[in-house]
Parts: C-alpha cells; sequence; structure tokens
C-alpha cells in the first residue's frame, strides 16, 4: 500500500554496550499529497541535513533531562526524500557521520541494553490510521520506584518536553528558502495512505523491553553441578 505523498524520512541511531545496536526514525511532510508533493531540492536537503537536522538530533540525544545512558552512542542521521512506495527518490543516501560520536547524557544507573522508554506521538486524532505514532530513548537510566515500579512523574514530563524541542527544532528548515512547511507527522501506508502532523508528546512512567535491541550479545553460562546424592 502507498503513503499518500512524497516526504522525508529522518533517521538516527548508533551503538550500545557489547556490540548492540538502536535507531529511530521520524517522517516530514507537507501539505501537499500525492507524488508530486513538494519536497526540498538536493541541495536544500544536504543544507538541512548537516546544520539544523544534525544539531536537533545531538541535542536531543545528549540532553540531560532525557536521561539517556553515555554508553548508547549517537553515531549517524540520514535525511532522504521517499516517493509514496517508501522508496528512496535519490540513488545515494544522504547521511551525517558523527566524529566524535555522541553520547547520552547521563552516566548513572545503567540498565540493560534492551530496556528503553517510548515517545508517542499524538496528533489531532484519536483513531484511525496514522493517528498515533512513537519513537523511543535507547538505554535511559531512570530511577524505577520499588514500590510502583514506575519512573517518576518528573522524569516523565522532562522527557516528553524534550521530544517537543526536539521536534520543533528538527522541523527548523534553515532559512526562508528551504519550502517551508515540513512538518513532523505520523503516517500510515495502510488503505490509501494517511498523513496526520505531530500535535503533542505522550511519554508513560513504564519502561520498554526491546528484545530486538539484544541479539549482538552473546549468553556465556556458568555451570554449576548439582549432586543430589543416591536415590
Amino acid at each position: 500500500m502507498p503513503f499518500d505523498r512524497r516526504h522525508v524520512l529522518a533517521q538516527w541511531g548508533g551503538t550500545l554496550p557489547g556490540g548492540e545496536i538502536w535507531s529511530n526514525s521520524l517522517r516530514l511532510a507537507s501539505t501537499d499529497t500525492g507524488n508530486d508533493a513538494d519536497v526540498p531540492s538536493h541541495d536544500a536537503m544536504v543544507e538541512w541535513l548537516t546544520t539544523y537536522a544534525k544539531d536537533a538530533v545531538a541535542a536531543w540525544h545528549g540532553s540531560f533531562d532525557l536521561k539517556c545512558s553515555n554508553q548508547a552512542k549517537l553515531a549517524y542521521l540520514k535525511m532522504n526524500v521517499v516517493d509514496i512506495a517508501g522508496r528512496y527518490v535519490e540513488l545515494n543516501t544522504l547521511e551525517y557521520l558523527y566524529s566524535p560520536v555522541v553520547p547520552g547524557g547521563s552516566a548513572s544507573n545503567i540498565h540493560p541494553t534492551q530496556i528503553a522508554l517510548a515517545v508517542s506521538l499524538t496528533t489531532e486524532f484519536s483513531r484511525g490510521h496514522a493517528h498515533r505514532g512513537r519513537f523511543y530513548v535507547p538505554m535511559p537510566v531512570h530511577v524505577v520506584d520499588a514500590t510502583t515500579g514506575l519512573i517518576s512523574v518528573s522524569d516523565a514530563i522532562q522527557v516528553a518536553t524534550a521530544a517537543k524541542t526536539f521536534i520543533e527544532a528538527l522541523a527548523d528548515e534553515p532559512g526562508p528558502d528551504i519550502l517551508p512547511g515540513m512538518r513532523v507527522c505520523v503516517m500510515s501506508q495502510r488503505g490509501t495512505g494517511a498523513t496526520n502532523v505531530v500535535t503533542g508528546v505522550d511519554v508513560g512512567r513504564v519502561l520498554d523491553t526491546q528484545q530486538r535491541r539484544r541479539n549482538a550479545l552473546k549468553e556465556t553460562y556458568q555451570h554449576v553441578t548439582v549432586d543430589q546424592g543416591a536415590s
């Protein structure tokens, strides 16, 4: 099934301890629909990627309010125009490599690599295709209350506020000549496709588990013999 318009796919990620990797993505679109929808030119995309966008992603990942472990490294950002079939319009990927890599902003209370915190994206709709989306904070270090099993209200609010700042910054194209109107959206390929502008952020208090982020660590079992005596 197709998307309902051409748009920009932003993907960023990096590494976790033990050779694990992580990644996230967001989609940005204008109000135009179809395969002729306005998108930034190649030169505008390069400028956007290597200035405002790469700074916005780095600021988000390294934010102290995010409480992302400094063992989660941000290594790259890709921003590419995709057609309604979800394929890159250009032959070559537009990618920015962070050198040095950007560590998360916290060094305390490290959880296992498969632990993440979901950032949910809300729109003006409460149901239907593309009414809600999400991405994740990799390897968060939030303290979990021993009684409730939840992170604190203040921690959740801080992450939500940081996400708001990030989304607004990512959609801030460099200059008035770089096709205004690109906004972070939730998009779906179901049916005839759907696109809804992100209008809010929800951050819950329950840490998530993403097993796909724990596929490089090799288990090394430590054996102890059990002797129950003669029967």
